[in-house]
Order: C-alpha cells, then structure tokens, then sequence
C-alpha cells in the first residue's frame, strides 16, 4: 500500500496562527533585509534589491533554539546544493556576532549569516515562531512561508528547476547526445540529488512507450518475447544499453523500453545507478578537488570522495589538506550518529517494531531524539522521520544509513590525516553498520514486529 507524508509533528513550533499571524503573504513584496552585521558574506552587505534576479532563502533561527539547530544542517544543505544556481541562503539571528560566530565555526556552516540584534527584519517579516523559513523569487516578492523542512520544493520552484526522478531521468538521456560535457554533467548530478532508491523504471518505460504510441496513432506494441512475463529484468544493464541507444538509435531505444516495460523493476535503485554514472563520467580529479578546498566546500569533496571513484593522488592530497581535516573531525560524529539513528528507524520505528517496555522505549526515544515525524494515511505508522534535516522516508533509510556511515568513515581517515580507504568503503560500512547493529540490540533487544489487528 502507497503512504504518503500527512504533515510533519514539529516538535517544539509554534502554532500556525502565531507563525502567520503578521508575516507577509505569498506574492507580496518581501520587506527589506538588514542587519548589523554579517557572517560568511565578503563584499557589500546583501540587499534584496541587489539579490534580484536570485531566489532568496530567508531562515530565521537562533543558537538558543533547538528545532532551529537540529534544522539549520538542512538548509546548509540548500545552500550548497543550489548557490551556483541561482540561490541565496541569509539565515537571520537576533544574537550578536560573539555568540553566532563561534558556533558557525564550530559547526562548519559556510552559508551567510546576518546578527539583527536590534529585530529590524525578524520584526519586519513578524516572526514569532522560530525557525520560520521564507522564500522570496527573483522578483523580490514572497514565494512561501514555512517551516525549514518544507523549504526544498519551493526553492526548486522558484528556481524553475525540475524535480521528478522521471523527468530527471529524461533530461539527463537526453543530455548524452550533446557534445559539450557540461550538459551532461548538470543533468547527472541533478539526477544523483533527488533519484530515488525505489524508482518504478517498468512505468518509467511504459510511459515513453505510451507517449510515442499516441504520437504515431498506431495500436500499442506487442510485449517483447525476450524474457518471460513474470520475471523481472536486470534494470540496470537496460538502462545502460537504452543510455547507449538513446542519443541516436531509436529503433534499439525502444526495443530496450519494450524490454523494460515488459518487465523491468518497480522498484529500481535509480539513485544507485545515477552514482555508478557520474563516476564513470566525471571521476573525481585533482582539479576538481582543488576548487572545491579553494571554495572551502569540504562536504562536497567529502561527497565526492565517496560517489566518485577518485584515483589514489587525489585521496593522498585530500589527507595533507589540514582545513579539510578540521572540518572531518567536526563532522565525523554527527554523520555517525545520523546512521545509528537511521537505523534505529529502520530496524525499529518503521517496523513498529519498538521497544516494549516503557522504560526502554523512552530511553530508545531519548537516544533517537527526532525533530517530526510523518505518518500514514490511516495514521496507525509512522513512514517519515526528520534526522539531521531533512525528512527521511521509509523507503529511503537504507539510502540515508549508507550516505551517512561511507560518510563518517571517509571523514574518519581524513580527520587521521590518513587517504580515506575508498576502495574497500563498502566492506567497511558493512562492518560497522553490523557493529551498529549489535550495540543498539544490546540494549534495546532485537527489533520484533508487533502484530496489527
């Protein structure tokens, strides 16, 4: 049965009438941003009127707010993820620069942060609730007004940017039959950010069968005869020969679609498949790793070392880089965390598989400390939590504890000064995920799902 998010229990939030009660509304001006000073920014102070032709992201948070914090990973998130393409993140704290820069730096966040101790924006854009996360389009007027964990959509519609994995998919095929790279390389890695681990690629194939049937008003082809009905084909190696084909032989394209159709997976790892792409396609190089330190984007280099195949030079190069270390040892911990907790969800939350006794159970929940949850239609499971950020679904938690944990112990060896051991990472996370595994059962007991009546 499908589930979808109702809504997400934020725990600690305001009511909604206090959060909208005095704010501006979606397609009103947005009131000026000012502050007295700002973190993180080189140049002029930023304006809206200087931001225009942007999408602005206004979060208003402070280091004395829990839900703020737990959130605030996020939207550095979506300050990395879209700056180069068209988005400006100003993350808006009443607290005076003493206090905010110390925890920046302790937290390795790099997007701008401005002090406005004197409340002129927070009292201009009547927050009282907080975080509040606002989004202003390139016009200057207000897009949404919301919480930081509903922010992602409205950026990527304020931006123009597509975001189903289906669509994506399509953009990047279509991408190889460019000849310049970068094409190709902006489709990848848009596809890598949001493709699922569970894609319908059988629909995903029945729906360009469909569409070219209606185009040529001809009766819809006959199932290929080439695997037997019943049997799921090996998706992967498909979609490799139908990328070969796509560019400029129609007559193999659709025969590989046919394939598919007839009997590809429903439940395709795309995002599995769309990371194997981009490291054949754009291993990670010594120039690239060299932009990225310069930029002091460490998180994506330590995405890259993880996704992207590099040679041993670049690992080696990576481990002498001391601000990259820094920044590891920083982060090492909480991405451990992340999948020790994405694994107590995993194992035991989306189950219903908790802990019986009362005891246990709230000390299971202290330890899980989750910032919301989603639930089901019927409301009887929860099928979405909130870690680190970002609302990870059920579907998607083996995807989180696998990002998370290569993460941690890439950034284990980098934080030693040692080259992180990429070659062998799987056989590493296999190791500690099991480690995990043990520690959690030895004081929760071993997950057992309850019977539902």
């Amino acid at each position: 049965m499908s589930l979808r998010v109702l809504g997400v229990v934020s725990l600690g939030f305001a009511t909604a009438a206090a959060v909208f009660g005095q704010q501006p509304t979606v397609g009103s001006p947005a009131p000026a941003v000012v502050a007295t000073a700002w973190l993180n920014w080189q140049g002029d102070a930023p304006t809206l009127a200087q931001q225009k032709g942007r999408v602005v992201l206004l979060e208003f948070w402070g280091t004395w707010c829990g839900p703020c914090v737990r959130a605030m990973p996020g939207i550095q998130k979506l300050h990395d993820r879209y700056h180069d393409r068209g988005l400006t993140v100003l993350a808006i704290s009443y607290e005076t620069p003493d206090v905010l820069q110390p925890f920046l730096a302790k937290n390795a966040w790099s997007m701008p942060v401005g002090s406005d101790p004197d409340k002129k924006t927070v009292a201009a854009y009547g927050i009282r609730s907080w975080p509040t996360t606002i989004v202003i389009d390139k016009d200057g007027n207000v897009a949404h007004v919301g919480s930081p964990y509903d922010a992602e959509t409205a950026v990527e519609k304020a931006l123009g940017l597509e975001a189903g994995a289906a669509a994506l998919l399509d953009l990047y095929l279509d991408s190889l039959a460019q000849p310049a790279k970068d094409a190709q390389r902006d489709a990848l890695q848009r596809l890598l950010e949001k493709a699922p681990p569970d894609f319908d690629l059988q629909a995903w194939a029945k729906s360009h069968l469909a569409a070219e049937t209606v185009g040529e008003g001809a009766s819809p082809a006959a199932p290929t005869t080439g695997k037997p009905a019943g049997k799921t084909a090996d998706g992967k190696d498909l979609l490799r020969r139908c990328a070969q084909a796509w560019p400029g032989n129609t007559a193999q394209r659709d025969q590989v679609l046919k394939q598919l159709g007839d009997g590809g997976p429903s439940e395709f790892d795309l995002a599995g498949y769309a990371q194997e792409a981009f490291a054949k396609a754009f291993p990670f190089d010594a120039a690239e790793l060299k932009s990225l330190l310069q930029g002091k984007k460490y998180g994506a280099v330590v995405e890259a070392l993880c996704q992207r195949a590099p040679a041993a030079a670049v690992l080696a190069t990576a481990a002498k880089n001391q601000d990259l270390a820094g920044f590891c040892k920083s982060k090492a911990g909480d991405a451990r965390t992340m999948a020790k907790k994405g694994l107590m969800a995993r194992l035991w939350v989306f189950p219903g598989a908790l802990p019986r006794d009362e005891q246990v159970n709230s000390k299971f929940f202290g330890e899980l400390s989750i910032s919301g949850m989603a639930m089901s239609e019927d409301k009887k499971s929860i099928v979405g939590l909130l870690l680190g950020g970002e609302m990870v679904k059920k579907g998607q938690v083996d995807a989180f504890v696998k990002s998370q944990l290569t993460a941690a112990l890439v950034m284990e060896d980098l934080g030693a000064g040692k080259p992180p051991r990429t070659r062998e990472l799987m056989q590493l996370f296999d190791k500690e995920r099991s480690a995990i595994v043990r520690d959690l059962e030895s004081r929760y007991g071993k997950p057992e799902p309850r019977e539902t009546k």
